[in-house]
Order: structure tokens, then sequence, then C-alpha cells
């Protein structure tokens, strides 16, 4: 890893400082490294706080490479099998099961974050749905819900 990174990306995780929530405001710095995966400790120059480039994240505080953290994870996506994945990637069961759990969770912090406070009308909230089955049809992927009526014609009589 390059000893620069780019910390624009990062905010103050710190609720008392006047730049919590802030990217790009340039009180973050890179205070050093530690633990074997070399991970970075930053700082925010306003408060002093100091944290971890994972904070916030499925990776922080795990002791296995993200990349191969990642890696079991898409496995586990195309396989569909706990078991399959770790045979497959050489972790334990339970292991990868924790990484799933922890992934689930902050994917379902994610979707509330973008989500939230839509406030839709139903007229809204039809046109997205028949959007994305339009999408579905021209794509060639159909639900396993969906009726045959509703599936794309081949063409045929």
């Amino acid at each position: 890893m390059s000893s620069m990174m780019d910390t624009s990306q990062f905010c103050c995780p710190n609720e008392g400082c006047p730049d919590y929530g802030k990217r790009g405001k340039g009180n973050i710095i890179c205070n050093r490294r530690y633990g074997k995966q070399c991970t970075q400790l930053l700082k925010c120059k306003t408060c002093g706080e100091s944290f971890s480039e994972n904070r916030g994240t499925p990776f922080f505080n795990l002791r296995t490479p993200k990349e191969k953290v990642v890696d079991a994870l898409q496995t586990l996506a195309e396989r569909g099998s706990l078991r399959g994945t770790a045979r497959v990637t050489g972790h334990k069961k339970d292991t990868v099961a924790f990484w799933q759990k922890r992934a689930g969770e902050h994917a379902e912090a994610l979707r509330e974050y973008l989500l939230h406070d839509l406030h839709l009308d139903r007229l809204e909230v039809d046109e997205l749905y028949t959007f994305v089955k339009k999408r579905r049809r021209t794509s060639g992927v159909t639900s396993r819900t969906s009726r045959p009526s509703e599936r794309p014609s081949s063409g045929g009589p």
C-alpha cells in the first residue's frame, strides 16, 4: 500500500466535533498504520479524534484481509452455500456466516439510509414498480413469483 491515502472520503466520527460527518473538509489526516493488515489510523485535526479507516464498515476489527473476506462473500453469493464457500475458501463455516451477517447488517443500514424519508405517493410507487418490471422483461430475467402470463414471450404463437 502507498503511504499517502486519499482522506477526502472520510469524515470525523466524533459527534461533538464541528466537522462531524463532513467529508472533504481537509481535517482528516493519516496518523499511522497498525496491525498485520497495515490499517490506516486516521485523525481529525479539528478535535483530535483518532479512528480506523475501517470504522463503520463490515471490515472493522477483522483479522482477515479485506480481499479474502470479499472473495468469500462473492463466492457465497454465487454458490449460495455456507459449507461450500467455507470449503472453497478454506475458512470455517462459522467465520463465513459471521462475515455474511456483518455484511448484511451493513447493507440493511445502507438501504435504510438511502431509502429513508422518500415520501412517495401511490402513483410514484406504481411507476417505479412498472419500470423495474419492464427492465426485468427486457433483460430476460423473470422473478420466481411471476405468473406465466407475465413472463416474456418467446415470439412464437
